[in-house]
């Protein structure tokens, strides 16, 4: 006789949601962008990033809350809500804007570079012309191809409109073309009239690397695929976001909470001022880079 069995029922969806899973999932992310945020404009303009690291912890600290609301939001069956346009244009727009920000994080001054550069800027620091008092030294012409402008090195002694009042100092190897230097001639050199220290820098080129990230002249530069991954990730995420990224699951968001904790800790040494001119901690930096897209990868893959 052949005993006929009932099938089993199947098993329908299920997912936990909440008015806390919402404000801490949408809190976590608007921290998060608002640390990327602060980064790139240079609100701390060198190391410690204070404001940028305690808007990293606040986001690391609901991402934990949205966890804990997750398990405790009653259970909902069914398929959960797919994501809407708003999740799409902030986690695509996230991604690429905070490896921006890690990879310009690599270029970070030193905070003693950085005050230094404040305390001249405020100062008046820049390029300006001043006369020449009198040579230190006999013109050293310098070599150079035929077809290029002949040029010279020379000790010389310049007298400087500090607001304190004039100062005669003394600057080596000042460059000069065509023609050697004379005393109550006109050169232009970098220095900060307001800058009362009697060893405040005067340099024939003194530009200085700007503070803060914007600062680093490279944003522009990299802002460019930034701007194509923003677009490809918003119209792939508009195509098809998985369902499974806006409701907690271990197995999908914790290995990413994981790898983007693994990029804070990168990136530490660098917002804190840990000698960030080193290799060790600019090859960190720059390795941060990679985790912000790695975390969205596996969820996309997992969820």
């Amino acid at each position: 006789m052949v005993r006929l069995e009932k099938a089993a029922g199947r098993v329908r969806p299920t997912y936990r949601r909440s008015g806390w899973t919402t404000f801490t999932g949408w809190a976590a992310l608007l921290s998060a962008a608002a640390a990327v945020g602060c980064t790139l404009w240079g609100v701390s303009p060198y190391p410690p990033l204070g404001v940028e690291t305690g808007l990293a912890a606040l986001a690391v600290v609901f991402v934990g809350a949205w966890i804990v609301a997750s398990r405790r939001a009653p259970e909902h069956v069914g398929l959960a809500p797919a994501g809407g346009r708003g999740l799409v244009w902030v986690v695509a727009w996230l991604v690429p804007l905070a490896t921006l920000a890690c990879f310009d994080l690599g270029f970070m001054v030193s905070p003693e570079y950085g005050r230094e550069t404040e305390r001249l800027e405020a100062a008046g620091y820049g390029r300006h012309s001043v006369t020449i008092t009198r040579l230190a030294g006999d013109p050293v012409r310098g070599d150079n191809a035929s077809d290029e402008p002949v040029f010279f090195h020379t000790d010389l002694v310049l007298r400087l409109p500090y607001d304190s009042g004039p100062r005669e100092v003394t600057v080596p190897g000042m460059y000069t073309r065509y023609d050697p230097p004379t005393a109550g001639a006109r050169i232009d050199v970098y220095y900060a009239p307001g800058d009362p220290r009697p060893d405040s820098p005067v340099l024939e080129d003194g530009r200085r690397w700007g503070v803060g990230v914007i600062g680093t002249r490279l944003l522009i530069v990299t802002l460019m695929p930034v701007i194509f991954a923003g677009a490809f990730l918003t119209a792939a995420l508009r195509h098809e976001m998985p369902r499974g990224i806006r409701r907690f699951s271990p197995a999908v968001h914790l290995p990413a909470l994981g790898i983007l904790l693994l990029g804070l800790l990168l990136l530490l040494p660098t917002v804190l001022g840990w000698d960030v001119t080193s290799v060790p901690v600019r090859v960190a930096a720059f390795l941060s880079c990679v985790t912000p897209g790695a975390a969205l990868a596996w969820v996309w893959r997992s969820a």
